[in-house]
């Protein structure tokens, strides 16, 4: 459990402090005792003044945060144990299984006509909804399906969510879990598979409904998350894969440790930099699709 003094959170592990301020979203980790100087803190001249009053930045230009709320945990616990039920192992995959078995027998039906189905026969209406359903439910859910499994470890009093424009092409919602790297082994994979595996828990829902109630716009979403679901498990742009394989690697960040290798602070190995290439490829073509359609209203 976290301990907290004036909006700052902190944590000893591995004989090492790690400070987290939530209001201007700043992470202090020292092998030197912190914890004395939190009482006299708002004093110019504690060595964490700045760490306390200093502003708030809106992240990287490659994540930048353009929404950010703070609220009491317990304002949206109401989910919290219906998260952590759907995120047993067992029961994802009876839902996964049923799911992958039902989506052909879905992508065949047809009340209509053969086209029915197609993504290119969706209305600009459809697609709206789609898109508006995604990015107010299904991805919050996703993120909130993390935080879940944070707060089953460290209780934190509160929550910093919001949403951020990853790669300047990439719009997502996001919950900080500033102590994730507290956690360790199978709690911290715990942690990174908690959205994924809510996914699949929607899916199986949506698959449900639309047994029950054939609809395009079911379907259309099922295809979307389905979508979602793949690119969050790719190794790639850190999303969940990302530090899946961080994880496998033994490693806290594979990039940071494929940069490192490069200025001889790590020792070189040879997984982590062919990954590292392909990761700085697949950025380089996100920006490049990116600016191509914005160009293509130009053009």
């Amino acid at each position: 459990m976290l301990e907290e003094y004036k909006d700052i959170q902190y944590q000893i592990s591995d004989n090492k402090r790690w400070l987290y301020n939530i209001r201007n979203d700043r992470m202090i980790v020292s092998e030197h005792s912190l914890e004395n100087y939190l009482q006299d803190i708002e004093n110019p001249e504690n060595p964490l003044h700045d760490f306390y009053i200093s502003t708030y930045k809106r992240g990287k230009l490659t994540n930048f945060h353009f929404i950010r709320i703070i609220l009491e945990s317990s304002r949206i616990n109401f989910f919290y144990k219906v998260s952590l039920f759907l995120n047993k192992g067992y029961l994802t995959l009876f839902m996964l299984i049923i799911s992958l078995t039902l989506l052909p027998s879905l992508l065949r039906m047809d009340p209509v006509d053969p086209n029915y189905f197609l993504l290119t026969q969706f209305s600009f209406w459809d697609m709206a909804m789609i898109y508006l359903v995604t990015t107010t439910v299904i991805l919050p859910l996703h993120e909130y399906a993390h935080f879940a499994v944070y707060y089953k470890y460290l209780k934190p009093s509160k929550v910093t969510f919001g949403f951020s424009l990853r790669y300047f092409s990439m719009p997502v919602f996001f919950i900080k879990v500033p102590f994730y790297k507290v956690l360790k082994g199978k709690k911290r994979n715990e942690l990174v598979l908690a959205g994924v595996k809510f996914q699949v828990a929607i899916w199986f829902l949506l698959t449900l409904f639309t047994v029950m109630y054939p609809s395009k716009f079911l379907l259309g979403l099922i295809i979307v998350n389905l979508g979602l679901i793949i690119t969050n498990l790719l190794p790639f742009l850190k999303l969940d894969g990302y530090w899946y394989l961080s994880n496998l690697l033994g490693v806290e960040d594979y990039m940071a440790y494929f940069k490192a290798m490069f200025l001889k602070k790590k020792k070189f190995r040879l997984d982590v930099c062919l990954l590292g290439l392909i990761n700085f490829g697949m950025i380089i073509l996100s920006i490049i699709s990116f600016l191509a359609d914005i160009m293509r209203y130009f053009v």
